[in-house]
């Protein structure tokens, strides 16, 4: 009895002991993927730096050099700041401006390596559980952040390091946004319990409303609004450079005089051309942004005179100094509306217009302006720095006013558009409108319901009529065996062919057997019905009938017939 209660109690205990084990490789999985991301990283900024270095006919530093420009570029990707200790003034200069479109490469890796945290080694079963969704959290960014100290470490040294308290502030919080959103989307996106202050702060009624659909909703308003925004402020910024297109050619020609340069001028313009959609957008929106100390460009604040900035091809496609003109104003003006107007359309889907009410309409266009405002806030931050001491120490947009402006513009145009959109959804899907007698009034869309409301006397439309049913096509007949020609030939000596059916009369067919073919294979004639037919031997015959039948049969024989006739014939 003891032995089989030992063996139950091992039995049940080795899970628990796996258990840890399994745990604890998948952790390892989830570091060396931070590893992997960090380090894919580095290798693609890397390669495109070596590149501009081994095609450059005078570089400055050897290979070394170059590795640790491209360790420096990867850590301002993540929006730390460097510092330049060699100048021409003497003191240090800060280098803050973030590319954005160097930051894109190591949060997109970050997020796909931490969408795979939770999946269980390869080399163990696919029914095995992976890690715990905080474990892989701390050992993903654990290895990301390791690798950086290492990249930190390395171009310390360099004329171009990064500083201290930004790059400890930036890079945490940069991995751990991301590993973040990527390791809750691995995880089906799970809710998050409210804290107690809010549980105890805000009425349970209005807590109820932020189910997972309501929020989506919101979500999706908010990020059609703000990628409205970016592409409205990417074609000013497109437009304002084919009207400038003189002044940054020429910008682009004295600062590369060859071709290596140009190539690594171009990559700097693309790298920052993300940053001048975002101001473009703080310009259309009102708050503008600034190029240098006490220097505001906004469509509404004329500037006499600017600060002398450096010759960038980017930097042409700034407004002239002075009152902004009717068609910038139009611009600005136009990317507002669009906003407001994509913000109104978002917020309404088009399938669940007739179920949504107009409160929860209006509730998800001012949430989704809000939010829209707090993630343009984030991206003019993200976007601004400096880039030297004295006057180049402020540049970019205003980040707080530019999302207030953002917050305001989509509020104020998209709240009232949204209850529009909704009841112009709604007056198409809705049961027909019906008069004082109660008959069905056809559906009236614009001025002509709002007309028909006010008791106005307005044409009504033309009530739709259904499309007449098809008639249906005859059933084709079906098609008849081909037949060959020596089947045919067969058929017609009155042969059946190898394979083929034996026909079978029909209930209006009558068999006749010719009598002269009988001593020989029979042959057998089908006729059509209503034809006269022949009388067959249903009754019995006569002797002398017989024998007369028996003698016709013997002449025709020629001789072969027996001379006696059989028996019972």
């Amino acid at each position: 009895m003891s032995h089989y209660a030992e063996q139950a109690e091992h039995g049940t205990s080795s899970p628990t002991y796996r258990l840890p084990a399994t745990a604890a490789t998948s952790a390892s999985t989830a570091f060396v993927g931070g590893v992997l991301a960090a380090g894919l990283g580095l290798g693609a900024f890397s390669m495109v730096v070596l590149a501009m270095w081994i095609t450059s006919p005078y570089p400055d530093s050897g290979p070394g050099g170059a590795l640790r420009i491209a360790a420096d570029l990867w850590l301002a990707a993540h929006g730390a700041a460097l510092v330049r200790t060699e100048t021409l003034a003497g003191p240090a200069a800060p280098l803050a401006l973030t590319p954005m479109l160097c930051a894109l490469v190591p949060c997109t890796l970050l997020y796909r390596a931490a969408r795979h945290a939770l999946e269980p080694p390869e080399d163990m079963p696919p029914e095995t559980p992976g890690p715990p969704p905080r474990a892989a959290f701390t050992a993903m960014a654990g290895g990301y952040l390791l690798v950086a100290l290492a990249a930190v470490a390395y171009a310390w040294s360099s004329p171009v390091r990064p500083d201290a308290l930004s790059t400890l502030l930036q890079l945490p919080l940069v991995t751990g946004a991301f590993v973040g959103a990527g390791v809750w989307t691995a995880a089906g996106r799970p809710g998050l319990p409210a804290p107690p202050f809010v549980r105890r702060a805000v009425p349970g009624r209005l807590r109820g409303w932020f189910t997972k659909a309501h929020l989506a909703g919101v979500v999706r308003a908010a990020a059609i609004t703000t990628a409205v925004l970016l592409g409205g402020g990417l074609l000013l910024v497109g437009g304002t450079l084919a009207l400038h297109a003189g002044a940054a050619q020429e910008a682009f020609v004295q600062l590369a005089p060859r071709w290596s340069g140009r190539v690594a001028l171009a990559l700097a313009s693309a790298a920052l051309l993300p940053n001048a959609a975002i101001w473009a957008a703080a310009y259309g929106l009102g708050p503008g942004f600034t190029v240098g100390g006490g220097s505001l460009v906004a469509p509404l604040n004329p500037t006499p005179d600017r600060p002398l900035l450096p010759r960038f091809p980017l930097l042409a496609a700034l407004p002239s100094p002075g009152e902004a003109g009717p068609l910038v104003l139009a611009a600005a003006a136009a990317l507002a509306a669009a906003a407001g107007i994509a913000l109104a359309r978002s917020a309404v889907p088009r399938r669940a217009a007739p179920r949504a009410g107009y409160g929860l309409v209006a509730a998800t266009a001012t949430l989704g302006a809000l939010l829209c405002g707090a993630v343009m806030t984030v991206l003019a931050y993200v976007s601004s720095g400096a880039i030297g001491n004295g006057t180049l120490a402020s540049f970019g947009p205003l980040c707080w006013h530019t999302g207030a402006a953002a917050a305001a513009w989509s509020g104020a145009i998209g709240v009232p558009g949204a209850l529009m959109v909704r009841w112009r959804r709604g007056a198409a899907q809705d049961e027909p409108l019906r008069d004082e007698e109660g008959e069905p009034v056809p559906v009236l869309k614009g001025w002509r319901r709002v007309g028909w409301l006010l008791d106005l006397a307005v044409e009504p439309a033309p009530a739709p009529v259904p499309p007449a049913a098809p008639e249906p096509e005859p059933e084709p007949e079906p098609a008849k065996p081909r037949r060959g020609w020596w089947r045919s030939l067969l058929g017609w000596f009155g042969f059946r062919a190898p394979g083929e059916a034996k026909p079978v009369p029909t209930a209006d067919e009558d068999v006749v057997y010719e009598p002269e073919t009988l001593p020989l294979i029979s042959t057998r004639h089908v006729r059509p019905a209503g034809e006269a037919s022949v009388p067959t031997r249903t009754e019995p015959e006569d002797e002398e009938e017989r024998r007369r039948r028996w003698a016709e049969l013997k002449d025709s024989g020629g001789g072969l017939m027996p001379d006696f006739p059989p028996e019972g014939q």
